[in-house]
């Protein structure tokens, strides 16, 4: 969900990728089913993991889960990182998706409003 929101509340000067510590190998239904009530496109979206990423051309990388997401990226890499802690719906009714993507959609914005001192 992160991936399509920030893509399309970014425009065009915004590439955004989105992976998981443990990929499925799908993208859940319902995440689909999330992005199409609030009107964000889903097509294109797959499950990734960190290695899928170009991770060392970011310049800004998002932890959804907290400071834990840090430790599993590389030392050296030069990108910001945010760190956010937003549940993870997986298994969860639709309701709790709608709630997630808000959160996020929420998020997002504030960080495309954001400057660099801000982050």
């Amino acid at each position: 969900m992160a991936e399509a929101i920030c893509r399309t509340l970014g425009g065009e000067d915004v590439e955004a990728f989105s992976a998981g510590l443990a990929p499925t190998g799908r993208v859940a239904r319902e995440t689909l089913l999330t992005l199409e009530k609030l009107g964000y496109p889903g097509a294109g979206l797959a499950s990734k993991g960190l290695a899928d990423l170009p991770l060392g051309d970011m310049d800004i990388i998002v932890s959804l889960i907290g400071d834990a997401g840090g430790r599993w990226l590389p030392r050296n890499l030069s990108a910001r990182t945010v760190v956010w802690n937003v549940p993870d719906p997986y298994g969860e009714d639709l309701k709790t998706y709608l709630r997630v993507a808000r959160r996020i959609e929420t998020l997002v914005r504030r960080l495309l409003g954001s400057t660099e001192d801000d982050l």
